[in-house]
């Protein structure tokens, strides 16, 4: 899921919480969601059933790659 977004005038009315029910309405009964969290919504998915996951990785642009001591094959 990408950029689940509810403008903080509008926040704390259940709108996250509806929108992600409507996608789950739409899912198999063997998908999954999956999302990036902004920083300031960290704290939020946990308190509405998300479980943390650590397996996710980041290349940004400005980090070397392949990383120095790494060899290509």
């Amino acid at each position: 899921m990408s950029d689940l977004a509810v403008r903080d005038t509008y926040q704390k009315k259940g709108i996250g919480i509806e929108l992600i029910k409507k996608t789950r309405e739409k899912m198999g009964p063997r998908s999954k969601i999956i999302l990036l969290a902004a920083p300031k919504a960290v704290d939020y998915y946990p308190k509405i059933g998300f479980k943390k996951h650590n397996s996710a990785w980041i290349l940004e642009a400005t980090n070397l790659f392949p990383a120095s001591g790494v060899n290509e094959k």
